[in-house]
């Protein structure tokens, strides 16, 4: 195990070979460092450097041709190689991000063991709140609940966290081993194992027993682009509270018990979805209906709607605009209305400039082009702004 990956060491000496300055920052590399390198979808360690005559603060750690630089912002002093120095952890980002690397094999471990063609496509961890990316072909939260509840079992059981390293060969015989073969260069390659629950190629740091990590939480799940992300917390007592708090004051208001809230919203939301449906029905019908008159050349197609669906309405302008025309349509949406104005090419007129002038009569706001304009004023102005360009289209 090198220094960086002890879990539990969050001080130590070291010396300076090395120091570049580069923007404003010290590029170091020590002898020897607890700061872990960003890598393998954990973040970086933070932390300070110090001797009597200089203080740092860590703000980076990267790893680049086997070589660790550690990025420095200076507070106080100055640095020059060969100089010894203390390290300091941010003792506590360091020890949830260990929690939450361990949390994460624990919950991936148990994701193997209730979804069977699940797949691991990256991990990105958080000191506050991280994400694993998954592959597989349903995720509900009904398979998350179950693999929640033997993960924090697992946890609960405080089983040994054991790390060894392997070499390629003997990590290609281990059974159900969570490795991408292929990326790996080093000859030897460490490995970690939640005790009989789980085992993976892994860099990372992790607690020694799993009770360390506390419980595990996951917050939501979502698919971006044919990829599961699970959001998850781990050694969390407050969400918990909060969310049944949350769970009690919403079965309190809709006056059912606790497991009955997810079957309730989901009916509700089928129901808003049925009526949701039936206005679009209604809206497309009530679109149809315009008035139009002329003004000099121009024919001016126009109405005032009350709550229309606005797509409705833009594409029923739409499809009004012929020669020399004029399309404007109101819709009232509580206080404030939009107006849509379309006009054809051979109109002499531009819709941005005939909005902009109404906008300005009566503090309206909106813009567009040429052919199509949108805005929005309060409802009082909706017929006033409607005699005022019709008169704008006869001056």
């Amino acid at each position: 195990m090198k220094t960086y990956q002890e879990p539990f060491l969050h001080e130590k000496n070291a010396k300076i070979t090395n120091i570049e300055e580069k923007e404003g920052f010290l590029l170091v590399e020590l002898d020897d460092t607890i700061f872990y390198p960003a890598g393998g979808g954990q973040p970086c360690d933070t932390g300070i450097i110090k001797n009597n005559y200089f203080e740092g603060k860590i703000v980076d750690v990267s790893k680049k041709d086997g070589k660790i630089i550690h990025k420095i912002k200076v507070i106080d002093g100055t640095l020059k190689v060969n100089d010894n120095i203390v390290c300091e952890h941010s003792i506590n980002r360091r020890l949830r991000l260990v929690r939450m690397h361990s949390g994460e094999h624990v919950f991936m471990g148990a994701l193997l063991k209730t979804i069977k063609d699940i797949k691991v496509d990256k991990v990105r961890l958080d000191e506050n709140e991280s994400s694993l990316f998954v592959i597989c072909e349903n995720l509900t939260w009904e398979k998350i609940f179950e693999a929640e509840k033997l993960a924090n079992k697992i946890i609960k059981e405080d089983r040994d966290i054991i790390v060894k390293d392997v070499t390629k060969e003997e990590a290609a015989k281990i059974p159900g081993l969570r490795i991408k073969l292929d990326r790996i260069k080093d000859e030897r390659i460490r490995i970690v194992e939640v005790k009989d629950h789980d085992i993976a190629a892994c860099a990372g740091t992790h607690a020694l027993k799993t009770g360390f990590i506390g419980n595990f939480l996951v917050t939501k799940f979502n698919l971006v682009k044919g990829t599961y992300e699970i959001r998850f917390k781990t050694n969390v007592s407050e969400d918990l509270f909060e969310l049944a708090r949350i769970a009690r004051k919403t079965a309190s208001i809709i006056r059912k018990e606790p497991n009955q809230i997810s079957e309730f919203v989901e009916n509700l939301m089928q129901e808003n979805e049925r009526k949701t449906a039936k206005l679009r029905e209604l809206s497309a019908n009530l679109v149809k209906e315009f008035k139009q008159e002329k003004i000099g050349e121009i024919n001016f197609v126009y109405n005032i709607f009350d709550e229309v669906e606005k797509k409705q309405l833009i594409d029923q302008a739409a499809s009004l605009k012929k020669e020399k025309t004029v399309v404007c349509f109101l819709n009232k949406l509580g206080d404030n209305a939009q107006i849509i104005l379309v006009v054809s090419d051979d109109s002499g007129i531009k819709a941005n400039e005939l909005l902009k002038e109404v906008m300005d009569k009566f503090n309206g706001r909106g813009g567009g082009r040429d052919n199509f304009a949108m805005g929005s004023l309060k409802t009082d102005f909706s017929e006033k702004a409607l005699e005022t360009i019709k008169e704008l289209i006869k001056t």
